[in-house]
This record gives structure tokens, C-alpha cells and sequence, in this order.
């Protein structure tokens, strides 16, 4: 008996370029619809604000011996109180003076609240350790934390004003 072997045919290639067409379009359209998605949640939600907003006005680091001074202003949108002050990393237990125009300004934790506009000057001496000892012309961070858990960063420069 002799077989008759058919040969299959493959799908013909009009057909298979409006199939590869259709998978890349849907592709397409899904990565289109899941970054859509994405983006649209991020931009149109809002996130969320942080209300906390502190700036430095001015600083005074003249002598090192004398401390370094900081008057900071509230220009956020709601009350911000300060609770931690830390000067490279340390914290500032105790402060040399606090004052300004924020309500009840303390040399110890809580630092003062203030609203919108308002001042807090603070001078650190001796606490944390190597405020008086800091050689002129070198940078030193100070970090402010509010009762939020708000953060700001500021430089201030050993023998400088700012």
C-alpha cells in the first residue's frame, strides 16, 4: 500500500502579519491603559501634603566659641511645633537661648510651636558637643524635626553669616 502523504499548509502570511499586527496593538493598548493608570493615581490623588514647612531666614556661626545661632519661620499652611534639633548628627538636649515670636519658645524639648509666619530663634553652645570646638570655614548641618515627623536640613558655615 502506497501512502499518500498531504503536506500541511501553514497560515498564510496576509493572515499572519494581521495576527502579529493585533497582538502588537494589544500589547499596546495594555501597557497604554496600565501606565495610565499609574500616572493617573499620582497626579490626580494629590498625595500627601506634608503641611509642616520650615525655612532658615538667617544664621550666626561668627565665632564658633560663641555657638551657632538659627531664625527659622514657619511658611507652611499649618502650626508646626519643633521637637528635635540636632547639630552633625547629635542631638541638641538643651539649647544656649530660644526666642522669637512662636508661642512659649523653651531651651528644651518641645523647642516652641509656631503658625504660619511666625519666628523661632534658637542658639546652640555647648550641647550637642563640637558646636564651640568646630574649626572656621567648615560646613555642619542642622536638622530640625517636628512633632509630625517633618524634617528640614540646613548648612550653616563655622565664621560665617548667612
Amino acid at each position: 500500500m502506497i501512502m499518500k502523504i498531504t503536506a500541511r499548509k501553514a497560515v498564510s502570511p496576509i493572515i499572519a502579519t494581521l495576527l502579529l499586527i493585533a497582538i502588537a496593538v494589544a500589547a499596546g493598548i495594555i501597557v497604554y491603559v496600565y501606565t495610565n493608570s499609574l500616572a493617573g493615581g499620582l497626579t490626580q490623588g494629590g498625595g500627601q501634603q506634608v503641611s509642616d514647612q520650615i525655612s532658615m531666614d538667617a544664621y550666626s556661626y561668627v565665632t564658633p566659641s560663641s555657638g551657632v545661632t538659627i531664625t527659622i519661620r514657619d511658611t507652611g499652611s499649618s502650626s508646626v511645633t519643633v521637637n528635635s534639633i540636632f547639630f552633625d548628627g547629635t542631638l541638641a538636649g538643651t539649647l544656649g537661648a530660644a526666642s522669637g515670636t512662636c508661642s512659649s519658645p523653651a531651651t528644651t524639648s518641645p523647642y516652641g510651636t509656631c503658625t504660619t509666619g511666625q519666628t523661632l530663634t534658637i542658639t546652640l553652645t555647648t550641647s550637642p558637643a563640637g558646636v564651640e570646638s568646630a574649626a572656621s570655614g567648615t560646613s555642619h548641618a542642622i536638622k530640625i524635626i517636628t512633632a509630625t515627623g517633618g524634617t528640614a536640613v540646613f548648612t550653616v558655615v563655622a565664621g560665617r553669616t548667612g
